[in-house]
């Protein structure tokens, strides 16, 4: 039996030689493991930008695809959309020829439109409707349908069906023939002033009619009808608007061209036989008044195409109210109260007095803008002419 080696105890395990010593070992790879994982924790976030590969790539599967029948692009958003190839568009397929209408057929003229828009010198007064930018020529009518002068006979009544607004009628008229002045009395409101409505007879034979108003120095209204006399009565040429006697408007009745035209717009209108302006209304009225045997009574109405200065041409319609007996200057007289109402917001109701012991002239006139501001009433401040056939008689020898 060996004997123990010097220094060696018996049963020590520790004090044994040829035992491995785990414990030295177990450090070392500690160091070792330690060392590993410093190298790991410094190279590992640098392996992606310095571009290093993966550990394992991926595997790569090749499909071989057919080409595509028709290759479209997929649109880039970020980008213009693409641009579709241009081909040149079909040739439209030709028309087939109509066939010929048979012999006799009547034909419609070609619409006439008129030239665009173009300076206009308004100075020179009528023009033709061709020159006038969105011209609305009046219906052609056959020489049959239209009237060659009124028909005799009493106004139509209020409950008469109407043409659904077309031509208004035609009525019997006595125009006056003799020059006149009324002088009246303005009230609007507690306002006063003075106005006056005249006719004079040109030496070409053409009229002249002024209605005019003032409340202090302010001019409500100065307004010149000039015109002749025809088969429907009153045919006004022009009506212009004044302010300080400088014309600043203008309606002009091209009655041989049927057309309305305005010196303040590039329209014009269709003009019907009648037709008026705001000052001609006043002797027309009279004139048909003074036409009527037993003159105007209630219930009756009156049709008129009125066109102002400022680019209108409508229908009024008055109706005959009746009699009244009105005070226009401390004297009692009688009168028939004639009213139009308005058709439009902003519009005028129009009230005229005629007296029939003066050849129906209006005594007096009242103007009320509906709705809203107070209304402008004119009355009779001189006194009535003699009436026309009376002053005749008297001028006899």
């Amino acid at each position: 039996m060996p004997s123990p080696a010097p220094g060696h105890t018996p049963g020590d395990p520790s004090r044994d030689p040829h035992r491995p010593d785990w414990r030295r070992r177990g450090q070392l790879a500690s160091v070792a493991l330690g060392v590993l994982l410093v190298h790991a924790w410094l190279i590992g976030p640098m392996r992606e930008p310095l571009g290093h590969a993966p550990a394992r790539a991926p595997a790569i599967e090749v499909v071989t695809l057919p080409p595509p029948a028709a290759p479209q692009p997929a649109p880039d958003r970020a980008g213009p959309e693409p641009v579709a190839p241009q081909t040149p568009p079909e040739p439209p397929a030709l028309l087939t020829a109509p066939e010929p209408l048979p012999q006799g057929t009547p034909t419609i003229p070609p619409t006439r439109h008129p030239p665009p828009d173009q300076p206009i010198d308004w100075t020179a007064g009528a023009l033709a409707p061709e020159a006038v930018a969105g011209t609305e020529p009046a219906p052609a009518e056959d020489a049959a349908s239209a009237p060659a002068a009124p028909v005799p006979g009493p106004v139509a009544s209020a409950q008469a069906p109407e043409d659904g607004g077309g031509h208004p009628p035609l009525y019997t008229s006595q125009p006056p023939t003799r020059a006149f002045k009324l002088e009246y009395r303005i009230e609007r409101g507690d306002e006063a002033g003075t106005g006056s409505f005249s006719l004079e007879f040109l030496p070409d034979g053409e009229y002249r009619a002024r209605l005019a108003g003032a409340i202090g120095n302010k001019a409500l209204m100065d307004w010149v009808s000039r015109g002749r006399v025809d088969a429907a009565g009153i045919a006004p040429l022009r009506m212009v608007e004044r302010q300080r006697g400088v014309e600043v408007r203008a309606v002009n009745f091209q009655r041989d061209k049927g057309v309305i035209s305005f010196s303040g717009s590039t329209r014009a209108l269709s003009l019907f036989a009648g037709a008026q302006d705001r000052v001609s209304l006043l002797l027309q009225l009279a004139a048909i008044a003074q036409a009527q045997p037993g003159g105007l009574q209630a219930g009756q109405s009156l049709r008129l195409q009125v066109a102002n200065a400022r680019g209108q041409a409508t229908e009024w319609v008055f109706e005959v109210l009746g009699e009244e007996r009105v005070e226009p200057h401390g004297t009692p007289l009688r009168a028939v109260h004639l009213q139009r109402e308005p058709t439009q917001p902003y519009d005028q109701r129009v009230e005229v007095w005629l007296a029939p012991e003066a050849g129906h002239l209006p005594v007096g006139l009242r103007f009320t803008q509906v709705p809203g501001r107070a209304s402008e009433a004119f009355w009779l401040s001189s006194p009535l002419p003699a009436p026309e056939a009376a002053s005749a008689a008297a001028s006899r020898p």
